[in-house]
């Protein structure tokens, strides 16, 4: 096959087509050469810098701090092996049940996760340099080393990008001295600065995606050098690469395609010889799926029939893969415009969307058109743009939820991968197409380098920010949350931590107008969050469903209504959970914790609530919950103490008393109190006395004693118990000065 010659500005008129690619066999074997290596491996460490200064974000607290077998060190990397990679986060937060327990109850996931390889290097570091760490409220969650484990990251994108090139150049060896404007260059440098791979490096968990590319690329690599030199050895560290890829996450299997792809196009390899190549590619992917299966089990485990974790749910097949091309599309409009970039795209960030929609059809026309060009330019021509849309299509197919549902509508590091097909088409463009374009080398180099200098500066900066949106939780989620306005996940979690922060000793002790104003920020958010989940998600549509109820949202808006003294709203909250979740632990007990504060929030005048709002909100509860003790103890102190209407108020207790629920000092405080009033004192003393029995430190049970012996006529009693309260009232004053 000729080569290009460019001689001048004038010559070489050939059509614009889509260069084929050339066999290994009839290119010189080229260098990749030290300069591109050092600038490629310091500019891929030099973009993220400024993430080393970063904390713990998103999932890395469940596969760092707080994972049991994590923080074990290297004591911990057997159990990392042994079991689901969650199964040391579920342990570390339950110290009641064993580790076997846990699993077989924690079956959340479909198919289970096994991603050991990425939690034994977090380990190893653990290991070496872990030391004490705290949350953002100054409390100590574990061991950890947030920096060595963002460098590392830096570090392992590194090694990814240098072997990408180094394979590129055998793959693309340049025909002249230009190095910089080549296909591996170009490529490789593209992929070097996209700022779709922040979630992958400044997130710490998403390591598991760097090693899987960097192990998947050692065994393309091995392959290839087998190719050439039909050395044993290649092959065997080709079946050990991919090993290490698949025991990073499970997507390195992919590379059973891409690998004798690629040997196909560039090389003249015999079928038998790929054949060869594939034996320890396949040994490997059957061992791994082999210890997967006996890690995780055999049997397929459902999903969680919850819309976050599976956003396909409730829709039919027109709005369920209308939605899925609307995704795809993204990802290309991402690939091409990196902005803006957020780590949420759960329901309904992109809306529900019928498969008629103009944004689905278009997206099916443009992924139908890529595979019928690739399908051909692999037959027929084996040209690198076709290999280029299969390197991009081939990976996305596993988590595009067209073949497997993932749980997901879409994820940045989802086109990890798929991104190099990209960059080689946009290399390949500026390499090959546009000097044909020009009709002039020079033209074509100048354009590339002004094209690439603007590109790359882009990149720079947005790769930057975006690191430091990735700082800790709380600025992510709040970052974020104003990206993904339309996500109920992402308006929960920016909630939850708004409310954490408000939450803070340091907010709370010292300042209750910030914290009264962070609570009702986070109430707007969790509101919203409730009402987007109880949508039906699609565009301009605003139905929702009585009886979609997310709960994590829910529970989270009950305590942030309570944290400003809201008994009834907050009431009503967990009330929506046990409505659509009667059996729900948390809400149940938020529940009985709010009731049982009631009545000395009421007392000392901590409320907002009125009267009538709470009367109303704790009818409706007992509706639900009948037997619930602990609101007819509230209705009983509304009824005696705030109404004065004695008789309903013992109507209330005496329903209470047959409740089965934990009865407490303040509720026979209450109960006594209560008999009191309606005169009935014999009752009353030894309620009383099993309200100081439960708590010998509450000063207004021994003077409301002491006044029921006075009243029953046994005044030195009387006096001894009202002296008793005084005696502990004081010495509480005393000890609030101190």
């Amino acid at each position: 096959m000729s080569k290009p010659k460019y001689k001048g500005k004038n010559e070489n008129k050939a059509k614009v087509v889509a260069t084929p690619a050339t066999p290994l066999a009839e290119m010189p074997k080229a260098k990749a050469g030290i300069i591109p290596i050092i600038i490629l491996a310091v500019v891929s460490l030099a973009l993220y810098v400024n993430a080393l200064r970063n904390d713990y974000a998103l999932d890395d607290s469940m596969v760092l701090i707080r994972n049991s077998f994590t923080q074990d060190g290297v004591s911990g990397i057997g159990d990392i092996f042994k079991y689901d990679t969650f199964t040391g986060f579920w342990v570390f937060n339950d110290s009641t049940h064993t580790v076997e327990q846990i699993v077989k109850e924690k079956k959340l996931l479909a198919g289970g996760r096994y991603r050991p390889l990425s939690l034994a290097t977090f380990a190893l570091e653990i290991e070496l340099f872990g030391k004490d760490f705290h949350d953002e409220n100054g409390i100590l969650v574990g061991q950890g080393c947030p920096a060595i484990n963002h460098a590392m990251n830096a570090v392992y994108y590194a090694l990814t990008v240098v072997l990408l090139y180094i394979i590129l150049v055998r793959l693309f060896p340049r025909r002249d001295k230009s190095w910089w404007f080549s296909i591996p260059f170009i490529a490789t440098l593209l992929f070097a600065f996209h700022p779709i791979h922040t979630e992958v490096v400044a997130n710490i968990k998403g390591r598991d995606e760097i090693l899987t590319l960097l192990g998947s690329l050692a065994a393309l690599w091995w392959s290839i050098k087998y190719i050439d030199s039909k050395k044993m050895y290649y092959l065997v560290l080709s079946g050990l690469a991919l090993l290490c890829g698949l025991f990073s996450k499970e997507n390195a299997i992919v590379f059973l395609a891409l690998v004798p792809l690629t040997l196909y196009y560039f090389t003249n390899a015999k079928w038998k010889e790929i054949g060869k190549v594939m034996i320890p590619l396949a040994l490997a992917s059957v061992a791994f799926l082999a210890v997967r299966g006996m890690v995780l089990g055999w049997e397929h485990s459902e999903q969680t029939k919850e819309l976050m974790n599976d956003p396909f749910i409730n829709m039919n097949f027109s709005e369920r893969y209308g939605t899925i091309f609307v995704t795809l599309l993204m990802y290309i409009k991402l690939l091409f415009f990196p902005h803006p970039l957020t780590y949420d795209y759960y329901p309904w960030q992109i809306p529900k969307t019928e498969l008629s929609d103009g944004l689905a059809l278009l997206s099916l026309a443009i992924y139908l058109a890529m595979g019928i060009y690739a399908i051909y330019g692999m037959i027929k021509k084996k040209d690198i743009a076709s290999y280029s849309i299969l390197f991009f299509l081939i990976p996305l197919a596993p988590v595009c939820n067209i073949f497997f549902a993932v749980g997901t509508l879409m994820n940045e590091r989802f086109v990890f991968i798929s991104s190099i097909g990209f960059c080689l088409m946009v290399a390949w463009f500026f390499a090959e197409v546009l000097p044909k374009l020009t009709k002039n080398i020079t033209t074509a180099k100048y354009i590339t380098g002004v094209v690439g200098i603007i590109v790359l500066c882009l990149f720079t900066l947005k790769t930057i920010t975006r690191n430091a949106d990735w700082e800790n939780d709380t600025v992510l989620f709040c970052h974020d949350v104003e990206i993904s306005s339309e996500s109920a996940k992402g308006n929960c979690a920016a909630g939850g931590r708004t409310l954490e922060r408000a939450q803070s000793k340091e907010v709370k002790d010292n300042d209750k107008e910030l914290h009264d104003a962070l609570c009702n920020k986070a109430i707007k958010y969790l509101k919203k969050s409730n009402e987007i989940y109880a949508s039906d998600g699609k565009r301009k549509s605003k139905k929702h469903s009585s009886s979609a109820v997310y709960s994590d949202a829910m529970n989270l808006l009950g305590n942030a209504y309570f944290e400003i003294g809201d008994i009834a709203n907050a009431l009503d909250s967990y009330m929506n959970i046990i409505k659509a979740f009667p059996n729900h632990d948390i809400a149940n007990s938020n529940i009985k914790v709010v009731l049982n504060q009631t009545p000395g929030m009421l007392r000392n005048k901590l409320t907002t609530s009125t009267v009538p709002e709470l009367l109303n909100v704790i009818g409706e509860l007992i509706k639900v919950k009948p037997d619930c003790g602990e609101a007819y103890h509230v209705l009983g102190v509304l009824y005696g103490r705030e109404l004065g209407n004695i008789e309903a108020s013992l109507q209330c207790f005496e329903k209470a008393e047959t409740c089965d629920f934990e009865k407490t000092a303040a509720y026979y405080k209450d109960l006594g109190v209560a008999y009191g009033i309606s005169g009935n004192y014999a009752k009353s003393i030894p309620v009383l006395e099993k309200a100081i029995e439960l708590d010998p430190d509450d000063d207004l049970s021994y003077t409301n004693l002491g006044y029921t012996y006075m009243n029953l006529g046994d005044t030195q009693k009387g006096l001894e118990y009202i002296a008793m309260g005084e005696n502990i009232k004081q010495k509480k004053a005393e000890n609030d000065k101190e």
